[in-house]
């Protein structure tokens, strides 16, 4: 088939999704709490939903080194689609490493993975793709892993690996972040 010609059409290929739907965009800030004003403000989207979290190494690999990290998430969200911002407040991150040398701006695309997160990681690695950071929940068998996937997609891709109502998909769930889904 021709696909120079206007009205042509292919798919690429149907039988090789590995990715879920995609769930948020991130961006990485110096203050998460000014930028949700700026675009509230200037902009009218909000409102966000403001969380700090505090990871231990039992839990998180940056490089696959253990390391310690406090992190300040902003979340919106605009139809399906969750927005996200993140500011490093302790600890070495992949995020603080983006910033140092690109300056604010769009980190990663996430996607729910299907999980367990060791398979999921598993499935990736098969294709000569491995994590660059990653977070485990209190169960081992879920967590996110941010992919190395900026030389061949042009962004990080992230994969969401997360109980069914864990709280994550909570709050990606929730139409109202004043909601009962997103209270924390």
């Amino acid at each position: 088939m021709r696909l120079d010609l206007p009205g042509h059409s292919k798919i690429i290929p149907e039988d090789k999704v590995m990715l879920g739907e995609p769930t948020h965009v991130c961006l990485v800030v110096r203050d998460v709490e000014r930028t949700a004003h700026l675009y509230t403000e200037l902009l009218g989207f909000g409102p966000f939903l403001i969380r700090v979290t505090e990871t231990p190494p039992s839990h998180a690999l940056l490089h696959g080194e253990p390391v310690s990290y406090v992190l300040k998430f902003g979340y919106a969200r605009r139809g399906p689609v969750m927005f996200e911002l993140v500011e490093t407040l302790a600890g070495p991150t992949l995020y603080q490493e983006y910033l140092d040398r690109h300056g604010e701006g769009i980190h990663h695309i996430g996607f729910r993975g299907a999980g367990p997160l060791d398979d999921e990681l598993a499935r990736w690695a098969a294709i000569g793709i491995g994590p660059l950071m990653l977070n485990r929940r209190d169960d081992p068998r879920y967590g996110w892993a941010y992919l190395d996937t900026q030389e061949q997609f042009g962004c990080l891709i992230e994969i969401v690996c997360d109980p069914a109502l864990g709280w994550w998909e909570s709050v990606n769930l929730a139409k109202d972040l004043h909601g009962p889904l997103g209270k924390l």
